[in-house]
This record gives structure tokens, C-alpha cells and sequence, in this order.
């Protein structure tokens, strides 16, 4: 077999892993085990889901007897759907859907978890039902499809359509009676296995949940027996895994990435609705093979990457330790104590009034660490998956990541948990598969990109080459042990700076044969800002996020601040200010203001930010400069003089970036017209994507249900046929600004590919190559930043939804497109810190 059949071969036995098709064969060891008298014990045990299918299938036996032995209530509906079943299959079936939801980050809500576990069993009746019917077709059906290798989801699409052909009735099950069953089926998980707990979402500490959401939180034994099944290389069930060989390209709306068509075809863009689906059909058949955003995208998913060894021994070293180094995750934190004086079984009422304060404090201080152990036990879980991917895919030479789209055209990795858009860490265990040599300007870019991860961004590039030198020292240090020497930690970004550190002492002990396998990371400084200013051609927006030349870095943050502190100073000289303010100005100014109090305010104005957005992030960086022991003389007016400097923040953020208000202004505008008007809205992006916006209102029911025991009311809801105009209008600023860098990001990857580069670490705002390659990426994404802005992409969308909206007579007017500024769109072409 050649090395390629041999690959190939791998990687659809990892596909097939992936689908979890291992089941029937998986299905038959289980049942011999049930049959030896709890025998799923006797087992290795090593599997979680061995251990569980056993005691789950004897919980749903003993729940059907029950409701067929007594009178019928609200969980006859859930016994009557699954009364007729194989138990052990049942349980297999909701016991996988449920652990396999409970590795990602987030503890799941028990609605959505519901209906993913009854969707798995609705699909299995139905099948019993083909067989019961027509046993002959069934099992020829069947033979077929498991001599072409499908997977499982394939057998559905397949056998669904063989009993519509020859007439074998299913009757659907409603989203109603699906949840009732998969409520039901949770809730015996829980019951017979001890690792889940059901609990309303404002008991795990988060006080603003509404009132009828429930979340599924796994136990600590759970934590700690998965925990041991990751570390003893047992992989719980993966959704999407990095392949082995380059994915399928992408020819057309989907088919591309995996090679079988897992439980179907990925598709191109994610959650389509059917009318951008016919859309882009449209667009892509004018394209064909000439379409720059397919090539981009195919390029971006052909680029090999490798595990990164260094970096996954020394994680493996300090997660061991639990002490939460580097941004790793820590261990549980420990309950505060008891007051004194406070029995186990006290009564609230009857302490003294001083006990029923320190009670009542203790108790709200003991549910936030528990809330907080809930989320960390979450969080370590997903951190032992990541480690024990990395670990699957140590010594492989080469993997892959497919991606696919959003409706707005951004391109993501369809792998979760381990892939090249994840967190610090995340990132730094991936390198790319190709070293190359530094070339004659590669060195200058590695050391840039040290001195960036450590959080030396803010000064010129020569500076940030000159930190490096100075530190060498200590970076020799951290390379030769790094668990001895934990300078690296400091950094804001410890793991990147850290694969920084091990490349940069080899490039230094070896240089004539060193070659680089990092990517070196070019971020846009505040981009959402970036294509705003350049989309009205602002000057004074524009110079604020580096559009225009400079010396070193413009730090928009900063430019707000020193903005605010203008306005608060003014405000203290001016004659006949009232008293109230003079005072909170005084405070305000006293305690400085600075780009940490405007920050987050500022990133997010492109992305829908509001005078309400402002203050609730206002409030958050003040009150963190008070945790952190800054004393204010503003007493019971606290609340009041926050709400006085939110209003001051939000109008510098006005003064500073006009342009950006204004075309926001518009957008928000124009996309409540159309709205109210009832009409979706659709554009074409200068990639040659068509994106699509259409929020519809949805209309919320509630379902009674029983959860252990008692009455409990659910909310669900269900789409209806109206345009929700509100909703339109407050997402198209966002989602407008994100089809733009998407557009930016994928006709850069086509423009490089097309002059032979072959390594790309994209993430939206933050792209990568080799060092050697770099200044060719730097200059590629001006070049095609500034083509993109000259085509004057704004007044296009602008002329498409007037076409859109000529099919509703009695729409309104759209207001006149905001007027443009001064900025001369070439000067990006020469400013360093556009993207740096």
C-alpha cells in the first residue's frame, strides 16, 4: 500500500471514529455484560459510557413499568414513545448524546440538551419501526449501506427515504413530546449514574439567569472519573477531529473537508437559511472556478500544522499541578468558613440581628465559590480534552484543519477544542508541519512577534527588536527550563511567547541551520474601527487606529482617554458648573483615567455598542480599580458618578471616531426600514459572498414538565413568519463590519496563494505566516485592504438594498449615505502599525 492509500485509510477510520460508528459492534459487548448480572462492572470499566448504559438502561425498565402500572400523567407521554424499545439501546443512545455534550466549555441547558437526546432516539424508533414493518428491506437496506462503509447519520438520510418510498408510516415526534422524553431521559442520567445534577441556572451563581432555565452540571465524581479516562488516553466522544491528509477542497456548497460524508456533507456556510442558500448557488455558478473565496478558503484548510512538543510537555507539567500558572486552569477554590456561633441546622430566623448579617454574607460568598467550582470543573475538563487530543495527534508528521463559513462569510475551524482560532494556549501548541529558514528579514519579524506576545506591542518595531536583545538572558533561561524559570508566565501571552522563547534560542545557538515553524501573528488595531474609518474615509478615526503613518503605534484607547480627562478638566474650569459634577469631575480626575476604563467600551462601538453597553463596562473597570484597593471619596453617589463619566466616555468615543457613528447610524437606520417592511436583507461582500440577515420574532410557549419530582414550567420557542425589525437593526452594524474583514482576510489568503505561499494562520482580525514570508503578508493585506475601500463597498450596499426593497411598495425612504472625509486610502499602504 502506498504511504498515500495508507493515509487515507487512517483517516477514514478516524472519520468513522468520529461518527461513532463503532456502535453496533460496541452495542452487542454491552449487552453480553448486562447479561452477567451487573456484569458492566466486570468489564476493564474503563469505559465511562460502559459503566453507564447498564444502570441507565435498568432506571428507563423501571420508569416504564411505573407509569403502565399507575394512572396516566405528563410522563406517559415520554414512556409511550419509547415503550416498545430495546432499553439497552435507549440508554446507549442518551447516555452518548449526553456526555458528549458535557465536555464542551459550557454547562448545556437542560432544553437544548433534552432535544438533542430525544432526536437520537426518534431516529432509532423510527428504524425499529422499518424493521417491525418490513424486516426483508430493512436488512437488505442495511447490508447495502454497511458494505459502502456509511457512517450512521448516512444510514438515517437513507433509510428515512427508503420507508417514505415504500409507504412505511412514521409519525414525527413533536418538539413538545421530545422534550418531555429528553427531560426524562436526563433526568434517569442523573438518577442512576451520579454524575449530573439538573439545577435551575441562578443556583450556579448566576443571579441574572431567568427564572426558567435549567442547566446540566456534571458532579465532582464525574469530573474526577473523567478526568482519569482523558488521562488514560481514552478520548471521549469527538465531534469534528483534525484530519491526517489536506481536506477536500471546496468545489461548491458543500462536500468539502472530511472524505466520508460523516452524518452529511459539512456544508459551506453554517446554518444557511434557504434563501442564502439559493443565493450564493447563484453567485458561485457565475464564479465557478475563478471564485477568490473558495480558493482563499481551500488554501487556508490545506495548510499542514504539527503538535508542538515543547509546549505540550511543559502544559502536561503544570496542569498536573492544579495551581493555575500560565492561564491554565486552577484547582477548586475552598468554601469560606462557617461564621462562628452558626450551627449546620440553623434557623435565620431566630440568630441575633449581627449573625443573621455574617449568615446571610457567608451563604452569598459560598454559593459564588460553588458557582465558581462549577465553571473551573468545566473548564478543566476541556482543558484534559485538549491536552489529550494534542497527545492523540503528538507524532503525527502532518494535520489538517477543514473550515467552513458563517452567514457573513468568516471562516472558522469545523475541529473543536484543538485548532489555530483557539485561546493562548491553544494556539502555541500548534506549529506549522513546513520549518523554513529566516531569510534575510525573518529574524527582525520573530523577534517583533516576541516582543508582541509578551505585550511589548505599544512602541515602534525597533524597539520591540531592542527588548528582545535586552532580555535574552532571560529568555535563554526560560527555553532551558522553562519550569524552573517562570518569567515566561509574565507575558500576556505565556504560551505563544514561550514557543516564541524555544525558537528564538534555537535561531540563536544555530542560526546557519535553523529554520522557523511558528507562525508570526499580524493583528489590525481595533479593525472593526479600521474598516469604518477607511469605509467614509475619516482622518481623525483613521489616525486613531493606525490607518495613517505614525512613529509608533496610535492606541485608540488611550486617544479616548486623554479625550475624557480634556472634558473632565474643562468641566471643573468652567464658570457655574453645578456642584454635583464639579465634585464627581474632581473625583474622576483625581483617579485618572486611562485606556483600561475606555477600552472595552471602544471595541465594541463597531460591534453594536450603545450608551447602555458603555456604562455596564464603565462600571466593571471602575469598580476593579476599587477591588484592587483604589480609595474613592464619592461614598452613596458612586453609582451616580459612574453613570456622569459613562456619558462623558461615550461622547469622546464620538468625538474620535465620527465616521463610525455615522455609517452605523445609517446601517441601523436603513435595516429598520427594511424590517419594518417585513423584508430580509442581503448583500454581496467584495469576496464574492452573499450574506444574509434575517431575524425573524419568535413566539415563546410554555411546557409544564416534571423535574425531580416537581411541577416546573420551561419556555420554548418557535420562529414565526415576521421580520424582527429591532433585531435587524441592531445586528447589521456588526454583521456588516464582519463580512467586511472576513472579505479582507480571504482575498489576502487568495492573493498569496496565487503567488505560491502555502502556510496560513488566519484568525479574522490576526493573520499568520512563516517569518520569512511576512513582509510579503504585511504588504499583501494593505494592498488589498485599501482596493477593497476604493471600490467605495459601502454606496454598493446601499444601491443592492434599494433593489431588495422594490418588491415592497409602501416601503420608507432610505436617508442619504452618510458624507465622506479626507482620508487618502494610499497612506495605509506605508503605515507599519495598521497591522502589527
Amino acid at each position: 500500500m502506498s504511504h498515500h492509500d495508507h493515509m487515507l485509510q487512517r483517516q477514514i477510520e478516524l472519520e468513522i471514529e468520529m461518527s461513532g460508528l463503532g456502535r453496533d459492534r460496541y452495542l452487542s459487548r454491552v449487552r453480553k455484560n448486562v447479561d452477567k448480572e451487573r456484569g458492566y462492572e466486570t468489564d476493564t470499566g474503563r469505559s465511562i459510557l460502559e459503566s453507564v448504559v447498564g444502570p441507565v438502561s435498568a432506571g428507563i425498565t423501571r420508569f416504564i413499568e411505573e407509569v403502565y402500572s399507575g394512572r396516566p400523567g405528563p410522563r406517559a407521554i415520554a414512556a409511550k414513545l419509547i415503550k416498545d424499545m430495546d432499553p439497552d439501546v435507549v440508554s446507549y443512545l442518551a447516555c452518548r448524546a449526553i456526555l458528549g455534550r458535557m465536555m464542551k466549555p459550557r454547562s448545556p441547558v437542560l432544553m437544548t440538551l433534552s432535544v438533542a437526546v430525544a432526536r437520537a432516539v426518534e431516529l432509532e424508533a423510527r428504524f425499529t419501526e422499518f424493521r417491525k414493518k418490513d424486516k426483508e428491506r430493512f436488512d437488505y437496506e442495511l447490508r447495502k449501506l454497511s458494505d459502502d462503509g456509511a457512517t450512521e447519520q448516512h444510514k438515517a438520510v437513507v433509510l428515512t427515504f427508503a420507508m417514505g418510498k415504500h409507504n412505511i408510516p412514521w409519525d414525527r415526534w413533536s418538539r413538545v413530546e421530545m422534550i418531555h422524553l429528553g427531560i426524562k431521559l436526563v433526568e434517569l442520567f442523573c438518577e442512576n449514574t451520579g454524575l449530573t445534577v439538573i439545577q435551575q441556572a441562578f443556583e450556579g451563581g448566576d443571579k441574572n439567569a431567568p427564572k426558567d432555565q435549567y442547566l446540566v452540571h456534571l458532579t465532582e465524581r464525574a469530573t474526577a472519573w473523567i478526568d482519569q479516562s482523558i488521562k488514560g488516553g481514552e478520548h471521549m466522544f469527538p465531534d469534528f477531529l483534525p484530519m491526517l491528509i489536506p481536506p477536500k477542497d471546496w468545489t461548491g456548497l458543500s462536500g468539502g473537508g472530511y472524505y466520508t460524508d460523516l452524518d452529511r456533507p459539512l456544508p459551506l456556510v453554517r446554518r444557511a437559511s434557504k434563501k442564502q442558500f439559493e443565493l450564493l448557488k447563484r453567485k458561485l455558478a457565475m464564479a465557478q472556478h475563478k471564485s477568490a473565496l473558495l480558493k482563499g478558503l481551500n488554501a487556508i484548510q490545506r495548510t499542514p500544522w504539527q503538535i508542538n512538543q515543547s509546549i505540550l510537555d511543559v502544559m502536561r507539567e503544570l496542569a498536573k499541578s492544579n495551581e493555575g500558572i500560565a492561564g491554565l486552569v486552577p484547582g477548586d477554590k475552598l468554601k469560606p468558613a462557617r461564621p462562628e456561633g452558626v450551627s449546620e441546622d440553623a434557623d435565620l430566623k431566630t440568630l441575633p440581628q449581627h449573625l443573621q448579617t455574617a449568615f446571610r454574607e457567608w451563604k452569598w460568598a459560598a454559593r459564588d465559590v460553588y458557582s465558581l467550582n462549577l465553571q473551573l470543573r468545566q473548564d478543566r475538563l476541556h482543558q484534559e480534552t485538549m491536552l489529550g487530543l494534542a497527545e492523540r495527534f503528538r507524532d503525527e508528521r502532518a494535520i489538517y484543519f477543514p473550515h467552513n463559513l458563517d452567514f457573513r462569510g468568516r471562516a472558522y475551524p469545523v475541529p473543536l477544542v484543538l485548532h489555530p482560532q483557539g485561546s493562548d494556549p491553544v494556539k502555541a501548541l500548534l506549529r506549522f508541519s513546513e520549518g523554513k529558514p529566516l531569510g534575510h528579514d525573518g529574524a527582525r519579524w520573530l523577534a517583533i512577534h516576541g516582543a508582541n506576545t509578551f505585550g511589548v506591542d505599544k512602541v515602534s518595531f525597533d524597539e520591540r527588536v531592542e527588548w528582545v536583545e535586552d532580555h535574552w538572558t532571560e529568555i535563554v533561561h526560560c527555553a532551558a527550563d522553562p519550569l524552573g524559570n517562570l518569567w515566561w508566565t509574565e507575558a500576556d501571552k505565556p504560551w505563544c511567547f514561550l514557543a516564541f522563547c524555544f525558537e528564538w534560542w534555537d535561531y540563536k545557538t544555530s542560526p546557519d541551520t535553523f529554520v522557523s515553524h511558528i507562525p508570526i501573528a499580524l493583528d489590525g488595531s481595533c479593525n472593526g474601527l479600521q474598516h469604518f474609518s477607511a469605509m467614509l474615509l475619516d482622518k481623525v478615526g483613521g489616525r486613531a487606529v493606525n490607518l495613517i503613518p505614525a512613529a509608533k503605534p496610535q492606541d485608540i484607547y488611550q486617544v479616548v482617554a486623554d479625550r475624557v480627562m480634556e472634558q473632565l478638566r474643562a468641566i471643573l474650569s468652567t464658570e457655574g458648573t453645578d456642584a454635583e459634577r464639579g465634585r464627581w469631575a474632581y473625583e474622576w480626575l483625581a483617579m485618572g483615567i486611562d485606556r483600561k476604563i475606555t477600552k472595552r467600551p471602544v471595541m465594541v462601538l463597531p460591534y453594536g455598542g450603545t450608551p447602555r453597553s458603555c456604562l455596564k463596562y464603565v462600571d466593571e473597570a471602575v469598580k476593579a480599580k476599587i477591588a484592587g484597593g483604589y480609595k474613592h471619596n464619592l461614598g452613596d453617589d458612586l453609582k451616580k458618578a459612574i453613570g456622569f463619566l459613562s456619558s462623558i466616555i461615550w461622547d469622546s468615543i464620538g468625538d474620535v471616531v465620527i465616521a463610525a457613528r455615522e455609517a452605523m447610524g445609517w446601517l441601523q437606520k436603513t435595516a429598520r426600514v427594511i424590517g419594518k417592511a417585513n423584508l430580509p436583507m442581503h448583500w454581496t461582500t467584495p469576496s464574492g459572498f452573499v450574506a444574509y440577515q434575517g431575524y425573524v420574532d419568535l413566539r415563546s410557549r410554555v411546557i409544564n414538565t416534571k423535574i425531580s419530582g416537581k411541577i416546573v414550567q420551561l419556555r420554548m420557542y418557535d420562529d414565526t413568519d415576521k421580520i424582527d425589525a429591532p433585531k435587524q437593526a441592531t445586528s447589521i452594524s456588526p454583521n456588516y463590519v464582519h463580512s467586511m474583514d472576513a472579505s479582507a482576510m480571504i482575498l489576502t489568503v487568495d492573493e498569496l496563494s496565487s503567488r505560491g505561499l502555502t502556510n496560513f494562520a488566519m484568525i479574522h482580525d490576526s493573520y499568520g505566516t512563516h517569518a520569512c514570508s511576512t513582509t510579503l503578508l504585511a504588504s499583501t493585506l494593505r494592498k488589498v485592504f485599501v482596493e477593497m475601500y476604493r471600490a467605495d463597498p459601502l454606496t454598493k450596499l446601499r444601491d443592492e438594498l434599494v433593489l431588495q426593497s422594490f418588491v415592497a411598495p409602501d416601503i420608507g425612504a432610505f436617508e442619504e449615505l452618510p458624507s465622506k472625509g479626507e482620508l487618502d486610502l494610499s497612506l495605509v499602504l506605508q503605515s507599519d502599525f495598521f497591522f502589527a
